[in-house]
């Protein structure tokens, strides 16, 4: 069954629950060294590059444009490395699990970031609407994060990770009927964020993922905070 975000507040759902990012995202900036190839390697890339921006706008799998940039892929496998985290995440968001399973697998293989891994494992339940299951993980991921002094210790850069799992946590909350879950995630989004009354920073996990966070659900003058306000309006009405 889909779902819609009040009138009020113009969201993309698909982004919200499907999107992939920060694994996804942070995983397509593993870039394709192509030099050193002359030639007919070039005109393929290129080829490869036009296929792929053709399927991208109409993501039609059975169409040419996809058959011709599986046909560079199976060629060049080196040129998976730059697609496939691409390709995943477009067949997520039309919620092609199955399709994009090969895909996000190989990324997560090439990258071996264990919590990035589970985040976009869940991203496949989400795409299945196995939205129980992908709850539980993404709330097992969040205590993982929490507890996990070591992963902090790399960068307060990683709080996109955490923020945009609170963000999953959330909105899945809020398809199952879960409002005092969806109530409490909205908060910590909110108070992790520096975006509530508290006045208090959390030091060791930063603000830098959820200005991202922010920054990404800003439609025109509409903002993440509109929606969590008209959320948090709603379920004190129920």
């Amino acid at each position: 069954m889909e779902f819609d975000l009040p009138k009020r507040v113009l969201f993309n759902w698909k982004r919200v629950l499907y999107y992939a990012l920060p694994a996804l995202v942070i995983f397509s900036v593993i870039m394709v060294k192509m030099g050193g190839r002359k030639g007919r390697a070039e005109t393929d890339y290129v080829v490869a590059s036009n296929a792929f921006l053709k399927w991208d706008r109409i993501l039609e799998k059975e169409g040419e444009d996809f058959t011709n940039l599986q046909r560079m892929l199976k060629k060049y496998p080196e040129l998976h490395a730059h697609y496939d985290p691409q390709i995943g995440q477009n067949f997520l968001a039309l919620r092609e699990a199955e399709e994009a399973a090969p895909y996000v697998e190989r990324t997560l293989e090439r990258t071996s970031q264990p919590y990035y891994s589970d985040y976009s494992m869940t991203s496949l339940k989400v795409s299945d609407r196995e939205y129980e299951e992908a709850l539980k993980e993404a709330k097992q991921l969040k205590e993982k994060l929490l507890n996990d002094k070591t992963f902090w210790r790399n960068g307060k850069d990683d709080s996109s990770l955490f923020a945009f799992n609170l963000m999953r946590i959330a909105t899945l909350c809020g398809e199952l009927g879960d409002t005092k879950g969806e109530l409490e995630a909205w908060r910590e989004i909110l108070h992790y964020g520096g975006w509530d009354d508290s006045g208090s920073i959390d030091e060791k996990i930063g603000q830098a993922g959820f200005q991202r966070l922010l920054s990404h659900f800003t439609v025109q003058e509409r903002t993440l905070l509109d929606y969590i306000q008209t959320r948090e309006e709603d379920i004190s009405k129920q």
